[in-house]
């Protein structure tokens, strides 16, 4: 029976029904055309957009956590995924997210790159530019007139915002009459007309470099009605402007370069596993031949010595205080023959570890071990896949191995990234904790949750709307992380008239605890501790 393979198709999406015809639907099909074993779906990575389109056209588009679950319950094993963004951005690394929660859920789930990856997409991308410029600009030339392409991005604060001075740069070493800007970073507008004018252009062509010409393009870009429009802008700096409202999905160009960025990564893999494949068998085949009696002793003694044994253990260390852990955490913990430590910063000291420290045995082996708290996700992957192996090593050596981590280890836990990479070839046993809020309610006589009463958890890294969702659907909230968005949080609540039904603590259970009873108490603070979380109970 052949395996159900899925297309999923990602973008961030848009409102303007035309364009998403001539762009993001466009590059839908020709993928479909490309992989015609594949079932199609569509995810976009904007709620704010999804919620327009089901308000507007009654339409359900998908984010993609719900496309895969949609994939998983009609029975796909392998999912293909195709990212339309493009760049590297905060949209990606959001789908890395959601695809890292469901690797384990599939027997394979590949993702093709966004359109500015690796240099050659640079390079090739920057060559697409030059030949719409310069078609852009050929009649000026033949008129003498100076004139040259201004290409306006979106822009990001994410690391990845260096793509657009990056493919600005490649278009100056080959001498294009094109320049990039962008409507939120670097470079901006005011960088672009500096150029402009040192290069003495007379006629500006603007196009959007954008996937879609939607709002950005039609109001940011395009509005002649806005004074702080491109258009406007540049018009008042005495340039001539000739708008060009289209999306770079229009283009062929851009939408056979996603079909070859799914091609890459298919046909890569494919290779690799091949090679694993033969290297596997080879192996194999030496074995067999030359060390069969051996091996199958080895591993017949290794398999009975650590039958039912447990080799991993992922521990809960509660929120801060030492006195919080569990009997049975004591015990784990001083019979580890190795620890790992979570350290948020190279160098620096580990909460977690200084919870427990009065526990753990003089001959303890410690590893602390690096895990990034950023953007990076193919940082923070590496980092998983390192310290994963370096685990299975050791447990393969026969030691007994924990690692310890804040709160309870399946509540926003890096050890869960851990867990997913070495469960199926180490035992391992999960040694809950208590979670901060779980200790903030108790310890402050603050109740959570009664009778029929709802409970919604979530981490306030995440979009506004969505915060938002959860405090009008759920009658008791728990606001983990609100340290990053900390006063838009605190408007939001008093905005829906949640003021007196609060509780704010900072550093819970730990000697520098603070607690605040109500947003008054905190609505003048600039910031607040990176451990801080808001309970909120409607029925108090």
């Amino acid at each position: 029976m052949a395996v159900k393979k899925a297309l999923l198709v990602v973008s961030f999406g848009t409102s303007y029904v035309e364009t998403r015809k001539k762009t993001i639907e466009a590059c839908e099909n020709k993928l479909i055309e490309k992989f015609p074993d594949m079932d199609f779906f569509r995810a976009w990575t904007s709620r704010m957009i999804i919620k327009k389109m089901k308000n507007r056209y009654d339409e359900n588009i998908l984010f993609p956590d719900e496309a895969f679950e949609e994939i998983l319950k009609k029975g796909y094993r392998e999912v293909y995924v195709q990212s339309l963004h493009l760049i590297c951005g905060e949209e990606y690394h959001k789908l890395l997210n959601v695809i890292e929660k469901y690797r384990d859920k599939f027997d394979r789930i590949e993702i093709g790159r966004p359109l500015l990856t690796n240099l050659e997409d640079y390079n090739e991308l920057a060559d697409f530019i030059e030949r719409v410029s310069i078609d852009d600009c050929k009649k000026d030339i033949q008129n003498n007139i100076k004139a040259a392409t201004v290409w306006m991005g979106h822009g990001t604060e994410h690391m990845s915002h260096s793509a657009y001075a990056a493919l600005d740069y490649r278009l100056r070493l080959q001498e294009t009459p094109a320049y990039i800007g962008t409507v939120e970073g670097y470079p901006e507008l005011e960088e672009v007309i500096t150029l402009l004018k040192k290069d003495k252009l007379e006629k500006v062509h603007l196009r959007p470099l954008l996937l879609v010409a939607g709002d950005h393009a039609t109001n940011d870009m395009a509005n002649s009605n806005e004074e702080d429009s491109w258009y406007s802008i540049l018009k008042s700096n005495g340039f001539d402007v000739e708008i060009h409202l289209q999306g770079i999905g229009e283009f062929e160009f851009i939408q056979d370069k996603f079909v070859s960025n799914m091609c890459d990564e298919i046909n890569e893999k494919s290779a690799l596993s091949s090679i694993v494949e033969n290297n596997d068998r080879a192996a194999s085949n030496s074995i067999s031949k030359n060390n069969d009696r051996v091996a199958s002793s080895s591993i017949t003694e290794n398999i009975e010595k650590n039958h039912g044994e447990v080799q991993f253990f992922g521990i809960g260390v509660g929120p801060g205080d030492s006195d919080l852990l569990t009997v049975k955490a004591v015990k784990v913990l001083q019979s580890l023959d190795t620890l790992y430590v979570p350290q948020a910063k190279k160098g620096s000291e580990s909460v977690a570890k200084m919870i427990v420290n009065k526990y753990l045995k003089a001959d303890l082996e410690i590893k602390e071990r690096y895990f990034p708290m950023n953007y990076n996700e193919d940082e923070k992957i590496s980092a998983w896949n390192e310290i994963s192996e370096e685990i299975i090593q050791d447990t393969n050596d026969g030691k007994t191995v924990g690692f310890i981590t804040l709160g309870d280890p399946m509540v926003y836990s890096t050890y869960v990234y851990l867990y997913n990479r070495v469960k199926s070839r180490v035992r391992v046993e999960t040694i809950p904790g208590i979670t901060s809020f779980i200790n903030i309610a108790s310890s402050n006589n603050f109740p959570l949750a009664m009778d029929k009463e709802s409970l919604g958890v979530i981490s306030c890294t995440d979009d506004y709307d969505r915060i938002s969702a959860v405090l009008d659907s759920f009658e008791s909230i728990v606001l983990m992380k609100v340290y990053k968005n900390f006063k838009e949080i605190i408007k939001m609540i008093e905005e829906k008239g949640l003021s007196d039904k609060s509780l704010i603590a900072s550093n819970s259970s730990m000697d520098n605890e603070i607690i605040y009873r109500g947003i008054e108490e905190v609505k003048n603070l600039d910031s607040v501790p990176y451990f801080t979380t808001i309970l909120i109970n409607k029925n108090i």
